[in-house]
């Protein structure tokens, strides 16, 4: 319950605008200007307690008490590390990222991008910090998170080793802004650990709430050197990563190249080399050396035919880890290219962003809404968002410029437990207005998407451009198995504002009311001796109950539990005595009917349990519509089950009734909301 609660109050509060730039979220609750102000007061330097600087922030197995890395390692703050340390020297810059022993070169690579765009860097690193003027022991980092931006808080206790950083440090000594940007990126996502192995486009969304566009070297489009040349002009912030070597193991080629290596793009130019025109790209090695030792390298004979003073401007032949590689070379020996498009982040405009932004926020639930791909039987129960295009972008093509991310959430907190990307994907759907929302099998069963990002990649996120026509759409995030739980993100861009909700945003519920007749009362006949008391508890109504059940043979049924009872008679209890009377009774018995029907005609094999996605079937049958994220609650209730049996079906049934029959009591004025005390609150709650 509390889970809901929170959920409930993130939403309010975003809607609040919490979560803006100007407004981040306090991560873990921590408020930087209140405990800096209370640390200065008291005269301590900060500590934190939300990661403090012991193993259980280091890891839990890479990093883990008995890794051999973890051993020997000691918490010490820059002080005690540098004499006169500084936040940051001379400026940020890509020179000031240096790899550790922890393998989180793509995050390095993203760092040192990162510097490249001032803007962006300071959304990142929040001004005035610094060892000297107010030093309390406590800096503080700003990152996107999934639509909203955080303020992360962290003390200056560093892990090393005989005195020395043991993870990311500067190529300036006394400089600390990287490591510290480390550590709370680390806090994010739990740990140090957390941070071994990944892909740049994570973090740079992460630094700019830009979009990451994926290209594979060996299917490149052929302009791919004047993308990378246009994004970097709009300081977009791009990297790359070498081919991997058999086994995903780091080693060091004939040529000086890293094998499966995260590398950052700093610039691409072309030079006049004596009557040829040649394409070069500078890439940069977060290890801070070890460079490309090919054509073009910083010995390399190449230069010398090369005006002198694009030589002097280029060429630095020093083992600074950036290098200038032949783009042919680079496409031979990198087998991706991550380019985030800062164009599409508000922030990173400065509020004159062209795009349109629409977002949704999901889960996969097992059983309920993680149907899997497209091919299976199970795929028309996915999560579904509507979206209207109603205009062209005003050029001649007369079509709608779409761009879809889909990012699944917070699998890298728990990667060092073993977790790992899911293979996610979406399809886009052309609807009309006719069409029942939400989308049943029928549907997918006779229609084909007009579009679809379905390369199944096990990436945080995956990104499509699309061009469509104006009119109304559906947008299916799936993963590649059914069964497969997450929460997930979905961000749409347009360059005209479109009308878009959840395909299920309109809850409604046509409940079967039951009326008695003398059609409906031979019904009784088996109990009509039991009935003349007048009034029944709740082991006398769940008597009642097996009795009338054991006419059904053909429905599998060991009882009533003492639950669906409970849950039927707060149903039906009109007088509020705690009991049923005669009349009560019967038209309790009359809502089971209708709901045995409803299970018999979704218990297509006669197996006397009804799957998940079948129970989603029955329940629109019996009238109510509902929100995935409200059948998500619903079915979370049957414990994961992937069977429902038949009384598990009626108390599910029946408590959506009291539940709505509550809300509808409450709602006098018909405004759709509802305000409580905290008594009635209570109350309601314990009902």
């Amino acid at each position: 319950m509390s889970g809901v609660a929170s959920k409930i109050a993130q939403e309010r509060a975003k809607a609040a605008g919490v979560g803006s730039l100007k407004n981040p979220v306090k991560f873990a609750g921590q408020d930087f200007e209140k405990l800096k102000a209370k640390c200065s007061k008291s005269g301590k330097l900060f500590e934190d307690p939300k990661f403090p600087a012991n193993s259980t922030s280091l890891g839990i197995k890479k990093l883990g008490p008995d890794a051999e890395d973890a051993q020997g390692v000691e918490w010490k703050r820059p002080s005690e590390i540098q004499k006169n340390p500084k936040f940051i020297a001379d400026g940020a810059n890509r020179e000031d990222v240096e790899q550790g022993s922890i393998s989180d070169c793509w995050f390095l690579s993203s760092i040192a991008s990162l510097t490249t765009n001032q803007d962006c860097l300071n959304h990142v690193i929040p001004p005035d910090q610094s060892f000297k003027k107010n030093y309390a022991g406590i800096f503080h980092f700003t990152f996107w998170q999934f639509g909203q931006w955080v303020d992360v808080v962290v003390d200056d206790k560093l892990p090393t080793k005989n005195s020395k950083l043991h993870f990311l440090k500067s190529g300036t000594v006394n400089e600390f802004w990287t490591p510290l940007l480390e550590k709370a990126y680390a806090k994010v996502y739990g740990s140090y650990e957390a941070l071994i192995g990944g892909r740049p486009v994570e973090s740079l969304e992460d630094f700019t709430a830009g979009v990451g566009f994926i290209y594979r070297t060996e299917s490149a489009p052929a302009d791919l050197f004047q993308k990378i040349q246009t994004a970097l002009a709009e300081k977009c912030l791009l990297a790359c990563s070498s081919v991997p070597k058999a086994g995903y193991v780091e080693s060091v080629n004939e040529l000086n190249i890293v094998s499966g290596h995260a590398y950052s793009i700093t610039r691409v130019v072309e030079v006049i080399c004596g009557e040829n025109s040649v394409q070069l790209i500078r890439v940069r090695n977060p290890w801070g050396y070890k460079e490309w030792s090919g054509a073009w390298s910083d010995g390399s004979k190449e230069w010398d035919n090369v005006d002198p003073k694009v030589k002097a401007e280029l060429h630095k032949k020093v083992d600074d880890g950036e290098v200038w590689i032949p783009f042919p070379d680079f496409l031979k020996y990198y087998s991706r290219v991550d380019i985030c498009d800062i164009s599409l982040s508000r922030e990173c405009c400065d509020g004159e962003c062209r795009w349109c932004l629409t977002e949704f926020n999901g889960s996969w639930k097992k059983g309920s809404s993680a149907g899997g791909r497209a091919d299976l039987d199970t795929f028309w129960i996915n999560p579904q968002y509507r979206i209207t295009l109603k205009s062209p972008d005003g050029d001649t093509s007369k079509k709608c410029t779409i761009i879809v991310s889909l990012i699944q959430k917070d699998r890298r907190k728990k990667k060092p437990e073993g977790v790992k990307n899911f293979h996610i994907g979406f399809y886009i759907y052309k609807v009309t207005s006719s069409d029942q929302i939400p989308l049943g099998k029928e549907f997918f069963d006779n229609n084909t998407e007009v579009d679809s990002m379905v390369d199944y990649k096990a990436y945080r996120g995956v990104v499509k451009k699309s061009e469509l026509l104006p009119g109304e759409y559906v947008i299916v995030p799936s993963t590649f198995y059914e069964l497969e739980e997450a929460d997930f993100y979905i961000r749409v861009f347009t360059e005209q504002p479109i009308e878009a909700k959840e395909t299920e945003s309109n809850v409604q519920a046509d409940i079967y009311e039951p009326v008695i007749t003398p059609e409906t009362d031979a019904e009784f006949e088996t109990v009509k001796v039991e009935l003349e008391k007048g009034e029944f508890k709740e082991d006398e109504v769940k008597a009642l109950l097996n009795k009338m059940i054991a006419k059904y043979p053909d429905i599998k049924c060991d009882g009533f539990s003492t639950e669906a009872v409970r849950q039927l008679i707060k149903l039906m209890d009109v007088d509020n005595t705690g009991t049923l009377s005669t009349e009560e009774f019967k038209k309790a018995w009359l809502k089971v009917v209708n709901y045995m029907n409803i299970f018999k005609s979704a218990d297509a094999d006669n197996s006397g349990t009804i799957s998940v996605p079948e129970f989603r079937n029955a329940m629109q049958k019996a009238g109510f519509t509902l929100k995935i994220s409200h059948i998500d609650d619903v079915v979370g209730r049957l414990m994961n089950r992937d069977q429902v049996k038949f009384v598990e079906f009626i108390s599910s049934m029946v408590r959506l009734e009291t539940v709505i029959n509550l809300f509808k009591i409450l709602d006098r004025d018909e405004a759709g909301s509802i305000s409580l005390s905290f008594p009635e609150f209570l109350s309601t709650a314990m009902a």
